[in-house]
């Protein structure tokens, strides 16, 4: 049963004007008998080539063949254009798919050259229905597609314009692509209302019947059939007729109205056996056996099955023959074409032969001179310019590693230096706190401490100019295995002065023996850098803790936690972002950012990773995870 769907795709190739040309074939053959070899003549021969090339595709190949070849004789490009697209629709029929695909080819290439929109509509929708017919959807759509950019061009005509709405439509369905289907035929039935196109309509009501007939709406699919029945009555296509009651047949055997189902498909086979239309008669003979199925008349089913089964043996053998005779007549006219085109050419040859030769050879030998001249030229040329390309690279990366280097040494020194003149800072304002209190024990302190903090600056100082400066142009990573314990103990006896200051009140927890696999100045600058910015946004009488973990056998975690105002997740989230790291923030948390993207840039160049987890007004904890050394790893 369910083979009368494919029938809305078989109407749906049928041009909707084929009825009037089929009527005027006689009269079209009898100016043919009269017509000279002229554009006239092209015109005459690409319309008999239209009209019989669904019907009697290979009675069609004989005049859309001979058009072609005196639409080449005469250089006539607008009527080329139109007797291959016709020629390639008859191969299409005649199932030479390969064949047909070339025309189109053909026919797309001189549209573009002739710059005719509905000449590159035409190609494409014929190129997807020949990719639809042997089942590579893909390439279908795509074609489909291509036509659809150009469809609602200007000179696009609206006959075009429905074969391309209806076959999309019909392709979008057979994909499951039901909304998209129901949209083009919706399109293509609205076209051919507008334009007044009676047999068009009636044919997309049709499409759409059997759309909803798929998807088992069976009563909008009676009333769509139905309609598409009226709408053909009056114009008396009984081809379209035909089809339209097979259908509609079909929709009432699904919804068990079997004598209706019946009486119309009996209807259908008339009208089919009336104008030869086989492929009807097919159809009707498998309806009607589906019928008497359900009517339990498994007898009558029989007799109408064997009919089917004889008459499409029939049909499949007529079918092989017509695509043999079509092969026949296409290499037999490619044959002919050859031989006129092989004596042409000789001819012209013989007449240029003793002239060009001299020429030639005058032109050979002065071609390998100049060749000769410029060859020599062309290589020195290319090797100066080799090496002034190499060098100009050479010097452009080493300018590259230069301003790199120098920007990160800029940046290590001033981020390294912030600790120590934080300490003085401290100190400064721990001689006011002692005044303030009358505590002269703590002012005897303060030399011992300014000393000690003049004794890190300088000490730090040396070690950032050490490590920076005598490099080669990148910062060195060095790894070692480093105690956790003595990078936390530097990093908090830098600040101890700074955080007395502010009456903070650091605190370190870290296991004795617990060591990372890490370069010591890289995790010293990030340890400074993050425990700097805790003691900047920390108040008074806060607190900071230093704490360090084996997270699993292979890495180890550095967290420095305050108790400070905190961020929100806006504000964490720029830090990470590629601009929020590089530039500056505002806030309650300002800063340069430099300090975050050197703490990630020598986190990343160690293998590890950095996490920031903050809440408003109750702190932030940011963690450094770097790899654990293991025992095999001396220091």
């Amino acid at each position: 049963m369910w083979r009368f769907l494919l029938v809305a795709f078989l109407l749906c190739c049928l041009p909707a004007s084929s009825g009037a040309h089929a009527a005027s074939v006689p009269e079209l053959l009898q100016q043919l008998r009269t017509q000279p070899a002229d554009t006239t003549r092209i015109r005459l021969l690409n319309e008999v080539c239209y009209a019989l090339h669904d019907n009697e595709p290979t009675r069609a190949l004989t005049y859309g063949e001979e058009s072609v070849a005196l639409a080449r004789r005469l250089n006539h490009r607008p009527g080329l254009l139109v007797a291959l697209l016709h020629l390639a629709s008859c191969y299409a029929n005649l199932a030479d798919g390969p064949h047909a695909l070339q025309l189109q080819q053909e026919a797309l290439l001189l549209a573009r050259r002739l710059r005719s929109n509905d000449g590159l509509v035409r190609s494409y929708t014929g190129m997807g229905g020949v990719y639809h017919e042997r089942n590579d959807t893909a390439a279908a759509l795509r074609n489909y597609q291509r036509a659809l950019a150009y469809a609602y061009r200007p000179d696009v005509r609206p006959r075009t314009q429905l074969m391309l709405f209806g076959n999309l439509g019909n392709l979008y369905f057979y994909l499951q692509r039901r909304q998209q289907g129901l949209l083009f035929t919706r399109r293509a039935l609205q076209l051919a209302r507008r334009t007044g196109d009676r047999a068009g309509e009636s044919l997309y009501l049709a499409d759409m019947g059997s759309f909803y007939m798929q998807m088992n709406q069976l009563e909008t699919a009676e009333g769509l059939l139905r309609q598409a029945v009226s709408s053909i009555e009056p114009l008396h296509n009984n081809r379209f007729k035909a089809g339209h009651l097979e259908l509609l047949a079909t929709v009432l055997l699904l919804q068990n109205k079997l004598p209706e189902a019946d009486s119309l498909t009996r209807r259908a086979l008339q009208l089919a056996r009336r104008i030869q239309y086989r492929e009807r008669v097919l159809d009707a003979y498998s309806l009607l056996a589906e019928i008497h199925v359900s009517r339990h008349d498994f007898e009558q089913a029989y007799a109408w099955q064997t009919r089917y089964r004889d008459l499409n043996d029939s049909l499949n053998s007529r079918s092989r023959v017509q695509t043999l005779t079509a092969l026949q007549t296409r290499y037999e006219t490619a044959d002919k074409e050859h031989q006129i085109r092989r004596l042409t050419e000789r001819e012209l040859v013989m007449q240029q032969r003793n002239r060009a030769l001299w020429v030639a050879v005058a032109a050979l030998l002065l071609g390998l001179g100049g060749m000769g001249y410029l060859y020599t030229k062309l290589r020195r040329s290319r090797a100066e310019l080799a090496t002034n390309h190499q060098a100009l690279e050479e010097i452009t990366k080493e300018l590259r590693q230069l301003a790199s280097s120098k920007d990160r040494l800029y940046a290590i020194v001033a981020h390294d230096l912030r600790g120590p003149v934080t300490s003085f800072a401290g100190v400064t304002e721990l001689i006011d706190f002692y005044l303030k209190q009358g505590d002269e024990e703590g002012l005897r302190r303060l030399p011992s401490l300014v000393r000690q903090s003049a004794h890190q600056l300088n000490h730090l100082l040396d070690n950032l100019l050490n490590w920076a400066v005598n490099q080669t142009g990148e910062l060195a990573f060095r790894p070692e295995r480093r105690l956790v314990q003595e990078l936390c103990h530097e990093t908090m006896h830098l600040y101890a002065n700074a955080a007395e200051a502010k009456q903070i009140t650091l605190h370190t927890t870290c296991p004795t023996q617990l060591a990372v696999w890490a370069d010591a100045h890289m995790t010293q600058t990030i340890l400074r850098n993050l425990v700097g910015n805790a003691l900047k946004f920390t108040p008074a009488g806060g607190r900071i803790t230093l704490l360090a973990e084996q997270r699993d056998a292979g890495t180890v975690a550095l967290c420095v936690q305050d108790t400070g105002t905190g961020m929100d997740p806006a504000q964490v989230a720029m830090l990470f972002s590629p601009e929020g790291s590089a530039s500056p923030l505002r806030g309650r948390r300002s800063g340069t950012g430099l300090g975050l993207l050197l703490c990630r840039a020598f986190v990343d160049r160690q293998g590890g990773s950095l996490s920031i987890e903050s809440t408003p007004g109750q702190g932030t904890t940011v963690c450094v995870l770097l790899p654990a050394a293991r025992l095999d790893q001396l220091r």
